[in-house]
């Protein structure tokens, strides 16, 4: 009957023919006695023959401390700084934008060409002020009477304006007289500068 039971610490058949069968004093369980001198006693859980149980293993206060002591002793691994930024190179000037969020911004000369613009052309001259030699009342006169054919233009010093109203007059053969006419009676009523932009004298 023994033959079909199996030992509880190997879980293999036992066999009481050879002699290897070991029976627990405590509980009647039948072991290998390899198996029960292996174990140290039953393997039957709560047996009175069964091995004393493992001392537990306790920590204190004064074993944690002392590993906490060895870690804070162990040298802590640094790290290496960055590297310094590589520096940049200088940043070219640039001229501002013509046109911007805050509306145009003239271009600007840059001082080597407005000092040698103004050596080779000196001072700028201003006529603020200055009357032209040409006489308002005599450009008033000749656009009257002779609008047609451009003398008040030739008089102010018009010379392309004046040329082009004297030749829609000739080319016409005098019917494009009229509109040249109206063109320098409109140029009486508004110009009052000659070519060069100085006021006529009245």
């Amino acid at each position: 009957m023994t033959a079909a039971l199996a030992c509880p610490y190997c879980r293999m058949p036992l066999d009481e023919a050879e002699g290897q069968v070991t029976m627990c004093q405590g509980c009647g369980t039948p072991h290998h006695s390899d198996c029960f001198e292996e174990n140290g006693g039953c393997t039957v859980f709560g047996c009175s023959a069964a091995p004393p149980p493992e001392p537990k293993v306790s920590i204190g206060a004064p074993e944690l401390n002392a590993v906490q002591e060895v870690q804070l002793a162990q040298p802590v691994a640094r790290v290496a700084p960055p590297p310094p930024p590589v520096p940049r190179a200088a940043a070219v000037p640039q001229a501002p934008p013509l046109f911007s969020s805050t509306g145009y911004t003239p271009p600007q000369m840059l001082p080597s060409l407005a000092e040698n613009f103004l050596s080779t052309t000196g001072p700028a001259t201003l006529h603020i002020g200055t009357p032209s030699e040409k006489n308002r009342m005599t450009f008033v006169v000749l656009g009257i009477l002779l609008g047609a054919f451009g003398a008040h233009s030739f008089y102010v010093g018009s010379s392309k304006k004046a040329i082009l109203q004297l030749a829609l007059t000739l080319f016409t053969l005098g019917f494009g007289g009229f509109m040249v006419w109206l063109w320098a009676i409109i140029d009486v009523c508004t110009i009052t500068t000659d070519h060069n932009g100085l006021p006529l004298r009245s």
